[in-house]
């Protein structure tokens, strides 16, 4: 099974209605691909990670790279996994304004994130690193080590 870690900018920033389609057309089609993941959006920025068979996360990153909304996109090299970080759901969501949920998914805000981190740097270090990275990048998103 793949990992994939990338960031990429908006070419603009986003609205609350276009990121609720994005997270809805996500969601649909990783159902679909067996793809599981996290993704975080603030202030112009995305972070996300797949994870899933290795066809079906190439297959979810090219539509990302094709988009046109995505520029400068900067991904770790994947990596083999035996275990899911994001196993239940299809996309995670967090974002620092608002939440955005579907019942039993659920969405994940910025300090759910925040506290599920630990976990997520016993099973995968460099995931953890691009999550704090991503976090430390905005001043009003807060500590990291719970100051």
């Amino acid at each position: 099974m793949k990992r994939l870690i990338y960031l990429s900018s908006a070419v603009r920033l986003v609205t609350p209605d276009e990121l609720a389609q994005i997270l809805a057309v996500a969601r649909r089609n990783n159902r679909l691909d067996g793809v599981t993941g996290l993704l975080l959006y603030h202030d112009g920025t995305f972070l996300q990670l797949l994870e899933g068979e290795d066809v079906a996360v190439d297959r979810v990153f090219a539509r990302i790279a094709a988009n046109p909304l995505h520029r400068g996109i900067q991904s770790l090299p994947p990596a083999q996994v035996s275990e899911r970080l994001f196993a239940n759901w299809t996309m995670a969501f967090a974002r620092a304004d608002t939440l955005l949920g579907d019942g039993d998914l659920g969405a994940k805000a910025f300090e759910a994130v925040k506290q599920d981190l630990a976990r997520i740097e016993r099973l995968d270090k460099r995931a953890a690193i691009f999550v704090r990275t991503f976090f430390a990048s905005f001043r009003d998103l807060g500590s990291l080590s719970g100051d």
